[in-house]
């Protein structure tokens, strides 16, 4: 119901109006509706969970963000752009700078002191974020976890990245786990020893900046990846897009050598095959598969005796499969474990188990 009544106001108690005016845009009944709330939550006098004034807490997290408004410290965003703007860089690494604008790491050396300070400041943000903390004893903790609870879900994400990248810059813990849910975002941390300091542990930009890579090559050549997109799209990605070395033994038939194969290895995965194991170089295998597209799809089998490879293809060129079918055995000689090859059309499988003979072996 609305009730409309004539009143009168002396210019003493417009004046007083004025801060809801403003906020408003002029509007002076939607000033006093907002004057009358701001009253009546003071009058009620309610008390937040600790037994405080919330009306005073309220009041004084306004002041705050208001003084940070007309600092320009702080900006007035609509809450759905923002969304969009976390959304839309999701995967991408916040630089440590601006991390550091926030919290001072000259202040803030404990993993209590860091989480008590994110709480007021979520507070006088209006976040409604609640983080808890929990680690093992000492200055420097081995092992941590932060909970971050309520409110929403793409502010706890730039949250809980802001706070992954301060603990692992300051305090040497990576992340070994992200878990979230609809109302809650829990990150468990193990510490581990800097190599570089300017890059981020792995683990962080694991679950962080999966993206961050593929960013940098995107903008060192922007028209080359936009072409290449953009051809692949207009192809339905029947394009293949494998080492130059590799096309050019495919051209001239003449494959390449098993020494060359694990040298090419090393350089992708940074290890010598013999630093994994059959099922990882099967995983490995088949990310490397689908980024050449010599062939259209594969099957795996990571199972401890039971491992395969089944690769399909679309040729129908008898000496075409002939080479590919070469060239991968190459490969998993290569990393020297046993298999034996079996090949169909538009098939090759590769099985691998304790039952084969130690030699390397072949079969149609």
């Amino acid at each position: 119901m609305i009730v409309r009544k004539n009143i009168s106001i002396d210019q003493c108690y417009v004046d007083k109006l004025k801060p809801f005016l403003e906020k408003n845009n002029g509007n002076l009944s939607a000033a006093i509706r907002n004057a009358i709330e701001t009253a009546s939550l003071a009058l009620a006098g309610r008390t937040d969970e600790n037994g405080e004034k919330a009306s005073s807490n309220v009041s004084q997290n306004a002041e705050f963000r208001n003084g940070l408004i007309e600092n320009e410290e702080f900006l007035l965003v609509h809450h759905t752009l923002l969304e969009w703007l976390i959304n839309n860089t999701s995967g991408l690494l916040i630089d440590e700078s601006t991390i550091y604008e926030i919290i001072n790491p000259y202040k803030i050396k404990e993993i209590p002191e860091l989480v008590n300070y994110i709480n007021s400041l979520n507070e006088k943000m209006g976040w409604k974020i609640k983080v808890d903390a929990e680690c093992s004893q000492g200055p420097e903790p081995e092992t941590a976890s932060l909970t971050l609870l309520n409110g929403n879900s793409c502010f706890r994400e730039v949250m809980a990245h802001s706070l992954a990248l301060y603990l692992a810059k300051q305090m040497k813990l990576d992340v070994q786990g992200l878990f979230c849910k609809s109302n809650v975002t829990k990150i468990y941390f193990k510490r581990f020893e800097f190599l570089e300091f300017q890059k981020v542990p792995k683990g962080f930009e694991e679950h962080f900046g999966c993206m961050e890579s593929t960013f940098q090559e995107i903008q060192k050549k922007p028209e080359f990846w936009k072409n290449l997109i953009k051809t692949h799209r207009q192809q339905n990605y029947q394009r293949l897009s494998m080492q130059r070395k590799t096309f050019e033994a495919f051209v001239s038939g003449d494959l390449p050598s098993i020494a060359e194969l694990r040298r090419n290895f090393e350089l992708i995965t940074g290890k010598p095959p013999v630093a994994f194991t059959l099922a990882e170089h099967i995983i490995i295998f088949k990310e490397i598969y689908l980024t050449d597209r010599i062939g259209s799809d594969i099957e795996i089998c990571t199972e401890k005796n039971r491992e395969y490879v089944k690769l399909i293809h679309d040729y129908s060129d008898r000496k075409v499969c002939e080479s590919i079918t070469k060239y991968y055995s190459n490969v998993f000689k290569s990393i020297n474990h046993s298999f034996k090859v079996t090949t169909s059309p538009h098939m090759i499988l590769f099985e691998f188990g304790k039952n084969l003979v130690s030699s390397n072996t072949c079969s149609e």
